[in-house]
């Protein structure tokens, strides 16, 4: 007969239900201890202590045909409140105890989290007492032994569940010290029924003092409403109890250890009190665990009912206590490591993809001091034509251009626009002023947009002078196209689109049309004189130069050639496009001179191109006519086409006091008035000057109006 090799299988042992395992947790480990429950009491049957690394727990509990396991938690994780029930039937107990526990949790923890449970014993006048526990969703969680998970079998229990259950059997008064935490968990019996409290006293890892003891138990009983008859007599107890457990364990009094081995079988050490010390909790939870308090021993960490997917199961997985070791060891060597790799492996890359970093480095040097250049350039740089043209779209109709200053600063041109606004469109002078200042801001191409104007005039012209730098030189603004004269000329706002019956080749408004060569010598000649007075900057005048170029224009025109209708509609037209340059721009670009918004932003959109030019005979009469309106329109100030004008400007009027202002009569008020209103227009004054001329232009405008 062959002999079988093969190793015996060890059979599966079955489990026993009346079997419970009580694991609780020591300084340096866990105490395991099996018991069976019999008919109200319990049968000690086996009892180790393991280290904390000791992974033979789980066999060992298979081993005892434990069918569950429940873990003791610490007296500071668990809020208990005992619930006191008048008698009435089973039933309506249960509901009235479930009332109180929603009432206590208030949602704020979950199911799994929360138990309650009805003791079997009324005490004193009929008192049901009824126990609620809630483990905090902020807790900490409880520590369990190696190769001990949880699960269905493996649940937890507070230390005061045990206590309840002994209690409502022996009807004594237990506690149970938790010096490691410095909590006391206490069950005393009285006549308003079952006292559970748990209760801070001491600190973290010392002893407990007999008078705090004393005075948490006397503490308790007041906020219970136990008679005052009967507190002395709890209070004398409860420190018998403790005399033995002061420094940790379970505690009861000497003369109630007769009471205590009987629930206790087979047992020789059941009236020893050393034994109950360090056996009595595991005692409590196994009555517990099989008697009427088994729901308080039913608490769980997670909800054992959720199915989680593979990321929920990865996070639970790393919310273990060895894998989050494991993960922190990790991390701390990837952030130590990991920066030395990285850069290696980037010193490698950069010397592979540069292999000759001494000329790169002076490539970059190179174009870093380009850039750099061109930067300088873009900001000292610009175009003053461009620059008066983004403020011709940017003026509405009613804006009267007196004077216009552009120089160069540090941060780009600062351009300096002084004229009168009127209403106009339905609008006020002020709300035209605010349009433009609007429509300057939203056009990107100004900053640092400062406005002041002065009170209306009689005919309600208002003054006002607008500063601001001109920013982005090579940005081409994309303004609206009701304010691009580009795309919109002043004729077709003023007086709309030609009719459809016009030919447009014969009126001059087709862009298909050529200009002559006398005409472009014409244009060359314009722009060359605008080009030279731009130098100046800045000049002043009166009246509309596009108005006077056109009523010239069309005079000449109609005297060069009477005898055609057609030569005198087209030469009207050309006239009119002879103010303007090589591809649109009008001849005084940077020399607005007493223009209207719409006259002086005609000529300075840019590429407008859709007018004919004018021929030669016509074109240089109209050059005429333009000239000499500009000439007869400048004021008083010296240019190179006004020679004998004066530049000298008025210095500002003296400083007046307050005093001064109010001693004035009215006459001598309105011609300091408009002294300090004349000053007020210089571009050259500083920022004290103006100040003190703002402030003296509102004191003598209110003595104005007061008399």
């Amino acid at each position: 007969m062959k002999k079988d090799n093969r190793k015996p299988v060890a059979p599966d042992l079955q489990r026993d239900p009346r079997v419970v395992a009580v694991v609780r947790a020591t300084r340096d480990g866990f105490e395991l201890s099996a018991l069976r429950s019999i008919d109200g009491a319990v049968n000690m049957l086996a009892a180790q202590h393991f280290l904390a690394e000791d992974e033979r727990v789980g066999k060992w509990i298979e081993s005892q045909r434990a069918a569950r396991t429940v873990i003791a938690l610490p007296g500071a994780d668990v809020i208990v409140r005992a619930v006191q029930l008048p008698s009435a039937d089973e039933s309506r107990l249960e509901g009235a105890l479930q009332l109180n526990a929603s009432a206590f949790v208030q949602g704020r923890t979950s199911d799994w989290r929360v138990a309650s449970a009805l003791l079997p014993r009324e005490r004193g006048e009929g008192v049901r007492t009824g126990l609620v526990a809630e483990w905090p969703e902020d807790a900490n969680r409880a520590d369990m032994p190696q190769g001990l998970t949880e699960g269905p079998m493996v649940s937890f229990a507070p230390a005061i569940a045990g206590l309840a259950a002994i209690a409502s059997v022996a009807d004594v008064p237990l506690l149970w010290v938790d010096s490691a935490n410095g909590v006391l968990s206490v069950c005393i019996p009285t006549s308003r029924g079952l006292l559970a409290r748990v209760i801070r006293a001491g600190g973290n890892g010392e002893d407990i003092e007999i008078s705090e003891v004393a005075q948490a138990v006397g503490e308790a009983c007041v906020h219970a409403g136990v008679p005052g008859a009967e507190i002395p007599s709890a209070i004398e107890r409860t420190v018998d109890a403790a005399r033995g457990a002061l420094a940790g364990g379970f505690g009861c009094a000497d003369a109630d250890l007769a009471k205590l081995s009987t629930l206790v079988r087979n047992c020789d050490e059941s009236s020893d009190a050393q034994w109950w010390r360090n056996n009595g909790l595991a005692v409590g939870i196994a009555l517990a665990a099989s008697g009427p308090a088994m729901p308080l021993t039913r608490l769980q960490w997670t909800d054992l009912s959720a199915r989680p997917d593979r990321f929920g199961a990865l996070i639970n997985r790393i919310s273990e206590p060895r894998t989050a070791r494991r993960l922190m060891l990790a991390g701390i060597l990837t952030l130590a490591l990991a920066p030395i790799a990285v850069e290696g492996a980037r010193l490698l890359l950069l010397r592979w993809k540069l292999p000759d970093l001494e000329g790169y480095m002076k490539a970059e040097e190179l174009d870093r001091k380009k850039q750099a250049m061109y930067r300088v350039l873009g900001r000292q740089g610009a175009s003053m034509t461009k620059t008066l043209s983004d403020l011709a779209c940017s003026a509405p109709d009613g804006i009267e251009v007196e004077f216009i200053n552009v120089t160069q600063s540090a941060k780009g041109q600062a351009v300096t626009v002084r004229g009168k606004a009127r209403a106009a469109g339905g609008l006020q002078g002020t709300e035209i002023m605010l349009q433009m200042e609007k429509q300057m801001r939203e056009s990107g191409a100004f900053e640092a947009i400062q406005r002041n104007s002065e009170a209306p005039d009689t005919r309600g012209y208002q003054e006002f002078s607008i500063n601001a730098t001109a920013v982005r030189p090579t940005y081409s603004v994309a303004f609206p196209e009701a304010q691009d004269f580009a795309r919109t000329s002043m004729r077709v706002r003023r007086y709309g689109p030609p009719p459809d019956d016009v030919d447009a080749v014969a009126s001059g408004l087709d862009a298909r049309t050529s200009a002559s060569p006398s005409s472009e010598a014409a244009a060359s000649s314009g722009t060359r004189e605008s080009s030279g007075t731009a130098g100046k900057g800045s000049l002043t005048g009166t009246t509309s130069s596009g108005a006077a170029t056109e009523s010239t224009a069309q005079s000449n025109t109609e005297t060069a050639d009477a005898d055609s209708n057609r030569r005198s509609a087209r030469g009207s037209n050309r006239g009119r496009s002879s103010s303007r340059g090589d591809n649109g721009t009008t001849a005084p670009a940077t020399t607005v001179v007493g223009t209207s918004a719409g006259a002086a932003s005609t000529g300075a959109a840019s590429a407008d191109t859709s007018e004919p030019t004018a021929t030669g005979t016509d074109s240089k009469a109209t050059a005429r006519g333009t000239r000499a309106a500009g000439a007869s329109t400048r004021g008083g100030l010296a240019t190179r086409s006004n020679i004998g004008g004066s530049s000298e400007a008025e210095p500002p009027p003296p400083a007046l006091s307050e005093n001064e202002i109010k001693r004035m009569s009215k006459e001598e008020a309105r011609e300091a008035l408009m002294k300090v209103s004349r000053a007020r227009q210089r571009a050259d004054l500083d920022d004290a000057v103006k100040t003190r001329l703002k402030t003296e232009f509102d004191l003598l405008l209110e003595r104005c109006k007061h008399e």
